[in-house]
């Protein structure tokens, strides 16, 4: 859905540079974090964030751009992108570098070639938006490229200060993510639209909510996960020994008739039953009655926005979550997920194809819902 917004966007994409970016010198940023497994490979389920971003890497080679791309990994400063290389280095040529070899890796770098270099986390300075690490890029590159939406809510030196720094684009994926959940931010006129929301992360979620519900952007949300329990606790009801987060305040909207709660649930030890039925159990999934009753919503839905998983998912709660999933498989809806925990489950049920767009984003696209912009998308805006 195009507003004047993603029109906007649409103007700074990296595709208005096609045919002429040969031999120029271009600072790539990407996201390409994700878990890694046992071996301390990237596993293939966990690798879909990563593969979205290898457009953009070929456009750039294809167009004959010398390349460097930055990227993060993890929290912890002392992790690598070794890993990260070795694996999208299978999928698209690729080189390595550490920062130490910057000065010659600028030197040398061909017409074409993309050139990796190690966690931008590992600088300190990354986290305090300060730039000044990133000069000698700054001062070879002829122009900067954000494509790592996900990352673009934090005010941090590589998605951030460095925009302000060069003229500025988004990759194909980013400007396909301002696209696809810009059009949840326009009431609809004719028809329904449902918001899921899920997880354990209230506080980042109670804007959404409110801005749904204040600007009638959707006709339910339906809430499940340790979200569903603030509610249901705030109404009186018990919830026993589940997750609940005391940290926010919902007694203003609890009582909209737009946000529909659980009505059963799946706790320990493979127990079910009514919410009232709880006693001291845990309420770790929805159960069968909600899964019914929000498929319900679902498939008479025209639009769809899933973030966060209906149940505990990284204990094995995933019951709930898969049947939302084919929820949306059996209906015509106009689909759009994000989240990790929501993406996996997706991709895991090989039921990506009922969706229309599943976003790289989780905390990154709840923001973007509640602000319609995000500070990395503000910096290359006001540098052009």
């Amino acid at each position: 859905m195009e507003t004047s917004f993603t029109k906007k966007i649409q103007n700074f994409s990296l595709e208005t540079l096609r045919g002429g970016l040969r031999g120029e010198r271009v600072i790539l940023r990407i996201d390409t974090n994700t878990s890694l497994g046992d071996d301390g490979k990237v596993d293939r389920g966990e690798d879909w964030r990563i593969l979205k971003m290898i457009p953009t890497i070929e456009f750039l080679q294809e167009q004959g751009a010398r390349t460097i791309i930055l990227a993060h990994q993890g929290r912890d400063p002392k992790e690598t992108l070794k890993p990260i290389y070795e694996f999208l280095s299978q999928q698209v040529p690729l080189s390595f570098a550490q920062w130490g070899e910057v000065v010659d890796v600028l030197k040398s770098v061909a017409d074409g070639e993309s050139i990796l270099l190690e966690n931008v986390r590992s600088f300190s300075e990354e986290k305090k938006d300060d730039a000044s690490y990133l000069n000698v890029l700054i001062n070879w590159a002829d122009f900067y490229v954000n494509e790592a939406f996900s990352v673009s809510h934090r005010e941090h030196a590589s998605v951030h200060a460095i925009a302000r720094l060069l003229p500025s684009y988004f990759g194909s994926q980013f400007v396909r993510e301002v696209e696809e959940l810009s059009r949840f931010l326009t009431p609809l006129n004719d028809g329904e639209r449902v918001i899921i929301l899920g997880g354990a992360k209230f506080g980042t979620k109670l804007p959404l909510i409110e801005k749904i519900l204040e600007h009638k952007l959707a006709d339910a949300i339906l809430l499940g996960g340790a979200l569903a329990n603030v509610f249901l606790k705030e109404k009186g009801i018990n919830i026993g020994s589940s997750y609940y987060d005391d940290s926010v305040d919902v007694t203003h909207v609890m009582n909209d008739p737009r946000i529909v709660l659980p009505v059963d649930f799946r706790g320990k030890n493979g127990s079910e039953g009514k919410i009232e039925e709880l006693g001291d159990d845990a309420i770790l999934d929805i159960g069968p009655e909600t899964e019914k009753h929000f498929g319900e919503y679902i498939r008479k839905s025209r639009e769809v926005l899933w973030n966060g998983p209906m149940g505990k998912y990284e204990d094995g709660y995933t019951h709930a979550s898969v049947a939302v999933a084919n929820s949306v498989v059996e209906s015509d809806t106009y689909a759009v997920s994000g989240g990790g925990d929501t993406s996996t489950v997706i991709l895991e049920q090989n039921l990506e194809d009922a969706f229309q767009f599943i976003s790289t984003a989780g905390g990154a696209m709840l923001d973007f819902l509640v602000e319609g912009t995000l500070p990395g998308i503000e910096a290359v805006l006001k540098r052009g």
